[in-house]
């Protein structure tokens, strides 16, 4: 058996653009403020070091993993600290189908089923919905798997995928 990873980065929102735009302009603005009055120095430098953070210490990632008919997402945050989200059995799967498929299209429209969303939030990355069942009731994951994860899955669960 061979275990197989999928890493997706998740795209940052633009109002997290814009925000961390304006905090640089306005650090910038404290910055040459502060050749005048030195009180704005602190501000400026305050300012510059949550631009930093913004900018460099805001990324996430999602990792889908697959292994001997057990399913992990985890989350990555800023390259380094980890944490797992969800671990299930391909027993727990109803269904995997690309998104807007038919055979999960009662799934998608019900508001009843949880809706998670592990995918990179970018527009043009056709993604797959995953719909379990567990205790607390029918779930449906999106992400974003490749053909490999998916042909690791069809090995011995090809009747639960729907492929493109």
């Amino acid at each position: 058996m061979t275990e197989v990873y999928v890493l997706v980065e998740r795209k940052k929102s633009t109002l997290m653009k814009i925000l961390t735009a304006v905090v640089l302009v306005i650090g910038i603005l404290f910055a040459l403020f502060s050749l005048i009055a030195p009180l704005f120095l602190s501000g400026a430098l305050i300012l510059l070091v949550v631009w930093y953070f913004f900018l460099f210490r805001n990324s996430k990632e999602f990792e889908y993993s697959f292994f001997d008919g057990e399913l992990r997402f985890a989350k990555i945050m800023n390259k380094s600290r980890r944490k797992r989200l969800r671990v299930f059995t391909m027993d727990d799967v109803i269904q995997i189908a690309p998104a807007g498929d038919r055979s999960i299209y009662k799934y998608e429209q019900d508001n009843t089923v949880k809706k998670i969303d592990y995918t990179s939030g970018n527009k043009d990355v056709p993604h797959y919905n995953l719909i379990m069942k567990d205790e607390n009731g029918v779930s449906m994951i999106s992400y974003e798997p490749d053909d490999k994860y998916l042909d690791a899955i069809c090995v011995k669960y090809g009747q639960k995928v729907i492929r493109r």
